[in-house]
């Protein structure tokens, strides 16, 4: 005799129409989950509108982390960190600049015509 319950006739369909997976916002979250390391917070909910990711020039990079090595942020490799922070503070500089009309369209000729900004000073 084996334990295994079996169901009467009046509840062979309880299994039709059950998802195979969840459904709605908790089961998206575990699923994006599962794929990272850790869970996603709130907070990153959150600044996904508000963050964007520049793919930056290797000088510009250094020259960034030194800025950020001055101002205090400093890995503990001893070399700059960049921070969101002091890229922010100089992005509002620079579009300030944009603003009052400091920096003037250049067309760059390469494979492709590229526009970039330069200080007309």
């Amino acid at each position: 005799m084996t334990d295994e319950r079996r169901l009467s006739e009046d509840w062979e369909d309880l299994g039709n129409g059950v998802p195979d997976r969840g459904k709605g916002k908790t089961a998206e979250q575990i699923e994006r989950d599962a794929k990272r390391k850790r869970r996603r917070f709130p907070s990153e909910n959150d600044r996904v509108g508000r963050k964007i990711s520049p793919t930056l020039s290797a000088e510009l990079a250094d020259r960034l982390r030194v800025i950020c090595k001055t101002e205090g942020y400093v890995g503990k490799d001893g070399q700059g960190v960049i921070t969101s922070g002091v890229i922010e503070d100089l992005l509002w500089y620079a579009v300030e600049a944009y603003e009052r009309g400091e920096l003037q369209a250049e067309e760059e000729v390469t494979t492709m015509v590229r526009r970039r900004l330069r200080s007309n000073g």
